[in-house]
């Protein structure tokens, strides 16, 4: 469980600056692993419920690091309630009340269980020692009285009105957990969406990670503050994010805008990268796959600022998919080396 500071009623419980940092990061490499196929899409983002449909979009999204390690996954879930901070914090500590009953009353309900099952043990012990005897009067009140004497029925009822509870208490405790993770989920939908509306800063795959990685816990600009704040000690950039943002220069560039003069001018500063270049050793091997990718946007009309996030979603779609025999032997004749 990620650590947290507790602050004073009414504030946000603060996340350790190392939980923090580690959900920043995950979610940037997230993000600018796949900005091509939701980054232009979530900063058009307006309803909270096509930040789901977004994040959607890459293929087996729930097994990111983002969402199958940390907190983030409250994106991915089901949840439609309009719910204010305030609310969604009275929710989170019903929660937690209710799982402090549910802890109380099973160490309750397990004690009185144990003393109703020993009392029950000595009254058979005693019974036991009757034998066939205990239909006869004077031995049958014998077993009454050692009844009364070690509480049976008392301790039963006791073990068994706890058990109730517990039981209820299970109920309301289910019931709280599915409220507050429905909250939780468009809460967070919905702070994506506000700092997607936001124009204080720049929509950038960073900016976007520093304002998702407090979520659920925290609002959009509480999570930006704080991660501004810590310092990442090892930067790195996504391989397919350096190849958009290459994409993204070389088409503000080109005038007027052709689709084939763009691949033209990518493969030539491909073929010009040191050979010791991380972006020319990772697509040179594909760029089979990246003409088509190409072929694919020809003639479809897109605009200047969509064309970069469409080439790089078509890109990662024939990269990532099966290929046949013919085609990785074409692939090898059209490798750029």
């Amino acid at each position: 469980m990620p650590k947290k500071i507790k602050h004073s009623l009414g504030r946000p419980e603060e996340l350790s600056s190392e939980e923090l940092l580690d959900r920043f990061k995950a979610l940037k490499r997230f993000l600018e692993d796949n900005w091509g196929r939701i980054g232009l899409k979530l900063q058009r983002a307006r309803q909270p419920d096509k930040v789901k449909m977004i994040l959607k979009l890459v293929p087996g999204v729930e097994w990111c690091t983002p969402f199958r390690d940390h907190p983030a996954a409250c994106l991915l879930k089901d949840g439609t309630t309009k719910v204010r901070w305030r609310e969604l914090g009275l929710t989170r500590q019903q929660h937690e009340d209710a799982v402090a009953t549910e802890d109380r009353l099973w160490s309750e309900y397990h004690g009185a269980r144990r003393r109703a099952e020993e009392a029950t043990t000595a009254l058979k012990v005693v019974i036991s020692q009757f034998e066939g005897a205990i239909g006869f009067f004077p031995f049958f009140r014998i077993a009454v009285v050692v009844a009364k004497q070690l509480g049976v029925e008392e301790l039963t009822s006791d073990s068994n009105r706890l058990w109730a509870s517990l039981q209820q208490a299970r109920k309301e405790k289910q019931m709280l957990k599915e409220r507050l993770l429905s909250q939780e989920a468009w809460y967070a939908r919905n702070e994506v969406v506000r700092f997607a509306r936001s124009t204080r800063y720049e929509k950038t795959p960073t900016n976007f990670a520093k304002a998702m990685a407090g979520l659920p816990d925290y609002g959009w600009l509480h999570s930006l503050r704080r991660c501004l704040k810590i310092k990442d000690k090892s930067p790195h950039t996504a391989v397919n994010f350096q190849l958009f943002k290459r994409l993204e220069a070389i088409i503000k560039k080109t005038r007027p805008l052709r689709i084939r003069k763009v691949e033209t001018r990518l493969r030539t500063e491909l073929l010009r990268e040191d050979a010791a270049s991380y972006l020319k050793a990772h697509f040179g091997p594909s760029w089979w796959y990246i003409e088509q990718a190409f072929d694919a946007c020809v003639g479809k009309g897109i605009s200047r600022k969509d064309l970069p996030h469409r080439l790089m979603a078509a890109i990662q779609d024939n990269l990532e998919r099966g290929k046949t025999l013919p085609e990785q032997e074409l692939a090898k004749r059209r490798q750029l080396v």
